[in-house]
Order: structure tokens, then sequence, then C-alpha cells
């Protein structure tokens, strides 16, 4: 009896420290991270269009730095999105609803800066897209998100140019 109460508080005491460390964040460390209301607003407002205006800056005067987003994207988001960011990464087989494909033509239509900032920020409720503000700085989203408009949702063009021999 007394061994079945001893590992009771055990795992009470393990939820409650998991609940503070992945739920419980300083205040500092949230004001630093979060995107205010009215960007928020402005990103789901934006989302709900059919199609985006994709020349939108991103979210709070930042300047996202793609080949630092192309880092964290190959080390926390391609096993989802996959490397070429169709949605199938190694895990999207096991998950429901499958992760977003950048490369559908209304992804590439809806998904601006704004939004995607506000996406990988919050997470999309009803998925398994976590809310990486949590965990991030507003700047190091602004990578990820920059990494993945310019790989995967407004690819810059190569000038093809004319044949020359």
């Amino acid at each position: 009896m007394k061994k079945v109460v001893i590992a009771t508080l055990l795992i009470a005491l393990a939820a409650a420290l998991l609940l503070f460390v992945f739920v419980k964040k300083p205040a500092k460390a949230v004001a630093e991270s979060a995107p205010s209301v009215a960007v928020i607003g402005k990103a789901h407002a934006q989302s709900a269009t059919a199609i985006a205006d994709m020349s939108l800056p991103m979210p709070l005067g930042l300047k996202g730095d793609p080949d630092k987003g192309r880092i964290f994207f190959m080390g926390n988001c391609f096993t989802c999105h996959g490397v070429s960011g169709d949605g199938n990464g190694p895990r999207a087989y096991f998950i429901t609803p499958p992760p977003r494909d950048f490369l559908l033509e209304t992804s590439r239509q809806r998904l601006n800066r704004p939004v995607l900032f506000e996406a990988i920020t919050n997470g999309r409720i009803g998925t398994n897209m976590p809310a990486w503000g949590k965990v991030l700085s507003s700047q190091e989203i602004a990578n990820v998100a920059e990494f993945v408009f310019q790989n995967f949702i407004h690819p810059v063009q190569e000038n093809k140019g004319s044949n020359n021999k």
C-alpha cells in the first residue's frame, strides 16, 4: 500500500513539474517573444482571405534570416513538413490531419509572412503543429517563417534568360 501511495505522489509531482516547465513561462520572456494581439488579429484576418498580400513584411518590424531558419526547419520541422515542404516528412504518415503541404497552390496563395509567423508562434488548433512561441524568440520565429516563405511559398524564380550557346 505504501508503494502505491509513493508511486502516485511521484507521478503527480512529475506531472506538476512538466506543466510548470512547458506551460509556465516568466513574464519577461513572454513579453519578448509573443507577438502583439494586433499582429495576430491581422494575420488571422489575412488567412481568411483567398489570396494574401505577399508583399507584407514580417510582423514586429523583424527581418527573417532564411539561412538560420533553414537550420531550425531541417532540425525540427522537416519530420512533418518534409525536406521539400510537401508535407511528406517521415512522421507525416502518422499525423492526422496531415501536415501542411506548402507547395499546394492554396498554400502559396494564403501563407504570407505574417500568416506564417502567427502559425509558427501559436501553432494550429486541431493539428499537431506546436506553438513554437513558447520555445523560440520572435526573431527565431521570423527566421523560420522567412525560410518557409522564400523556399516553398514564394520562391524566387531564377532568370533563365536566353539560350546562350
